[in-house]
Formats: C-alpha cells, structure tokens, sequence
C-alpha cells in the first residue's frame, strides 16, 4: 500500500473507536477497506508482538504440538499468519478462523491463502467449537472487550484445546485478565511461558497488585526507515518504539510438558538503567524479587543486560540479599 493510498483520516477513526473500548465494544470494521487499512498497521504492531511472544516462549522450550489452528477471534488473521511464518507452518493442517465479524473473518481467510496457498483455511460459527483436542487455539487483543461471564465461559471452551496461546496488551488491565485465565486453566494446562514455574502467579497477592506481567517487543527497521510508518507515528500520535504487551503458552497436562527453565527467572518489563547498576523486577518458582546488579560486582553480565542481549529468561546463580552477584542467560531446550 503506497502512501498515497493510506486513508490517515480512517486509521484515526479506527484509533479513537480502540481508545473508547468498553466490554462488548461490536464491530470495529464497517468495510473491506476499514479492515485493509488496520491490516497494514494496526495489525503489522500486533504481528511484531506475537513474534516476540513465540521467540520468548521457545527460549523456555515451546514448541508446537498441534496440527490445526483456531484463530479466536482472528480479526485479520495477524496471530495465525504471524505463527504460521515462524514455524513455517510445519505439521500444519489447517486453520479455523472465528470473528464477530464475518468480514473480518473472510479476510483473515483471504490473507492466509495469499501467504499459503496450499493451507486448509474455514471460517466457522462459534457454536462448531466443540472438538479442540489436537489443536492450539490462539487469542490475540481480545480479553478486555469480553465481559466477567463470556471469559468464564471461553475457558470452558479452552479446556478442550492441545495448546493455548494469548497475547494481549502489556498494560495493568489487560495483563491481570490475563493471569485470570491463567488461574482459571491450572488445573488442566501447564504454563510454559513467561511463567517459570506451575505455582499460582505471585501477581495475585495483594503486595504485588501493582505490577502486571508485560514485555516489550522490537520494532523491524522498517518501522524506523519507511516514511508510511513515520507518518503514522506522526498523524495518530503513537510511539512506533514502544510494543509493550502480555502473553500466556500453556500445553495441556495431557502432553506431559516439561519445560527445562524451573531454575530460571523471568525479568518482568523494563530494567531500570543507572550509572553504575541496573534495578530490575524478577519473578520465579521463589516469587516476585526487586533485584540490583552492580556493574562492579559483574561487568560482564551487567553490560549484556543492560544491552538485551539474552531476552527476558535468565539464571541467577549468585544472590545475596537483593543483590545479583552471578548469572547469565538461562539454558533451556525443549522439552
């Protein structure tokens, strides 16, 4: 879509229609070209935020242990199209989409067999999710726009799955509706990542109710070069470099998952950068941990995270107190 063709005046109004969103917002798409014009970049953001989201779970030993898809909620199809290109969808036998919306749906399904012709793609009514055993059912930007009563009985749902896998927005709201599912399903499924442990998420005590687990996911150059993207940082007022966001991967109990990372340590967000040491907010089988690294006390580990060389899933080796004295990038493998 060259620049000319991008209709700035209809983003905004998509824009302002995502910032008023309330529980059963509707549909957002009026159009085939409302829906073109998200695509290209509303969608492309969600896109670099499931890309991060899968890297990060396949640090932890992810993989896919399902051969179908079902796109919940698909929108325009950016969480099975981003997970198809990182797997390069092997073992893949088909997709299913669902949305409110039916022409976002036949979108979705249009932009699926543009990128892989020789796909199985369906669109299906809500009340054909009856049999998911054998496949991973993804939920992207989807939880803050349903209510107490249709998340209770999506998990109902969800229960039937292989694997599941949300990403939703990196803020307070959405990471917290996001922990409910994942205490609402812990009794059938295993979570795999971010979450290093199996016990219950240290987020839910009333001391750490002000942290949310989130993440920030890297822009391509793109995003950095392309005169597009500049003006629509520019026209909707959006930070193209910040892609905060939250996720969830859990395999059900049947599959016997085990990830290798029960001795590591998820960092939360950001580090806190100063001269000198580096705060930062750790959580593990032991809980939620404000920790300080000391260059001084370990220059070289210090430097690679300072400078995100690891990602996210480390190992601490050394604490004392809450100060970081040895560590390094968590050696993990799947499992």
């Amino acid at each position: 879509m060259s620049e000319e063709k991008i209709d700035w005046d209809r983003l905004a109004r998509l824009r302002k229609r995502f910032l008023e969103i309330e529980e059963d917002p509707g549909v957002y798409w009026d159009s085939a070209e409302d829906l073109a014009q998200y695509h290209r970049f509303f969608g492309q953001r969600i896109g670099w935020k499931w890309k991060d989201a899968i890297r990060q779970a396949k640090q932890a030993g992810w993989r896919l242990r399902s051969n179908r898809v079902v796109d919940w909620g698909c929108g325009t199809g950016i969480a099975s199209l981003t997970l198809l290109e990182e797997i390069e969808s092997q073992g893949i036998e088909s997709v299913t989409l669902w949305d409110q919306s039916r022409l976002a749906a036949s979108f979705a399904k249009d932009a699926l067999k543009t990128r892989f012709p020789n796909l199985t793609v369906k669109i299906a009514e809500e009340s054909e999710f009856k049999e998911l055993g054998d496949s991973i059912v993804l939920v992207s930007h989807t939880l803050n726009e349903l209510s107490a009563g249709v998340r209770s009985e999506i998990k109902k749902q969800l229960i039937q799955a292989r694997q599941l896998f949300f990403v939703e927005p990196g803020n307070h709201k959405c990471s917290h509706l996001l922990i409910e599912q994942r205490e609402g399903l812990i009794d059938q499924f295993r979570p795999i990542a971010p979450c290093v442990c199996i016990l219950a998420c240290p987020m839910k005590l009333e001391v750490n109710a002000h942290h949310w687990c989130h993440f920030f996911a890297k822009p391509p150059v793109e995003a950095f070069t392309s005169s597009d993207w500049s003006r629509f940082s520019r026209e909707l007022e959006i930070d193209i470099r910040s892609l905060p966001y939250s996720y969830l991967a859990l395999d059900s109990i049947s599959l016997d998952s085990e990830p290798d990372n029960r001795n590591s340590s998820r960092v939360i967000g950001r580090t806190r950068q100063h001269k000198g040491y580096t705060n930062l907010l750790s959580c593990d089988r032991n809980g939620l941990n404000l920790y300080q690294l000391q260059k001084r006390d370990n220059p070289a580990l210090w430097k690679t995270i300072k400078k995100n060389k690891c990602g996210s899933l480390l190992t601490w080796t050394s604490i004392d107190g809450d100060r970081i004295r040895e560590g390094g990038p968590a050696n993990t493998g799947n499992h």
